[in-house]
C-alpha cells in the first residue's frame, strides 16, 4: 500500500507491466542484506568495498608471484580443449569468475533467466579449468608428480574463490550504494518493523509512482 507519508515496499522486483520497480528492487537488496537503517548502510558500503580491493589486490600479488615471478610449477601440459598454457589459463579465470559473479548477481536481484544462465555456464567453465589438471592425472594425459598437479590446483582454485568472494562484496557494495543514492533522491529513510521494511518519506510530497 503506498501513502502520501509511507510507503510500504512488498519482496518482488516486477511490476505489472514487466518492468523493474526500483522501489521493489532496493528493498529486496536492503532485506536481503539484512540493513537495519539509514546510518548503517554508509558503514556496509565501506566494509565491502576494503574488503573486496583487498581480496582483489591480494590475488593480483598472489598470481604475480607464483605464476610470472616465481614459476614455482613445472606443469607444462596444456590445456586439453583450448590448447593454452596454465599461466594464460590463471589470467583468464579471474575474468571468466568475475563475469559469472556479476551476472549472477543481477540475474538474482533483477529475476530474470537470462544472465542466470550465462553465469553458470562460466562459473561451470572456470571450475573445469580448475580441477582439469587433476582429471589429466586420473585419465594418465600427463606424467606430472601429484604435488605438482595438487599444488597447480590449489593455485587455481584460490584464484578462483578469492575473485568471486571479492567480486560479490564489491557488487553487494555498489547495489547499497545505488540503495543510499536512491533514497536520498526522494528523501525516504529506513525503518524495521515486525520484519517489513517500510520507506518513509520525509516530506508531504506527491510519491512516485
Amino acid at each position: 500500500m503506498i501513502s502520501t507519508n509511507e510507503i510500504i515496499v512488498e519482496n518482488t522486483v516486477s511490476n505489472e507491466s514487466g518492468g523493474i520497480d526500483p522501489w521493489q528492487l532496493a528493498d529486496a537488496i536492503l532485506e536481503r542484506m539484512d540493513v537495519k537503517d539509514s546510518h548503517t548502510i554508509d558503514e556496509m558500503i565501506h566494509k565491502r568495498a576494503v574488503f573486496s580491493g583487498t581480496i582483489i589486490g591480494s590475488l593480483l600479488l598472489f598470481w604475480w608471484l607464483v605464476f610470472i615471478k616465481f614459476k614455482s610449477t613445472t606443469f607444462n601440459e596444456p590445456e586439453l580443449i583450448t590448447q593454452l598454457d596454465y599461466e594464460i589459463i590463471s589470467a583468464i579465470l579471474p575474468l571468466l569468475v568475475f563475469a559469472g559473479s556479476v551476472l549472477n548477481m543481477m540475474s538474482r536481484e533483477l529475476g530474470r533467466p537470462g544472465p542466470g544462465t550465462i553465469a553458470g555456464f562460466l562459473l561451470l567453465i572456470s571450475v573445469y579449468f580448475i580441477i582439469e589438471p587433476l582429471g589429466m592425472l586420473i585419465f594418465s594425459q600427463t606424467e606430472a608428480e601429484m604435488s605438482t598437479i595438487l599444488w597447480l590446483c590449489t593455485k587455481l582454485a584460490i584464484i578462483g574463490s578469492g575473485v568471486y568472494v571479492g567480486s560479490k562484496m564489491l557488487m553487494e557494495a555498489f547495489l547499497l550504494s545505488w540503495v543510499k543514492r536512491f533514497l536520498e533522491m526522494h528523501e525516504a529513510s529506513i525503518t524495521k518493523e515486525n520484519s517489513n521494511i517500510e520507506y518513509l518519506e520525509n516530506n508531504d510530497s506527491e510519491n512516485p509512482e
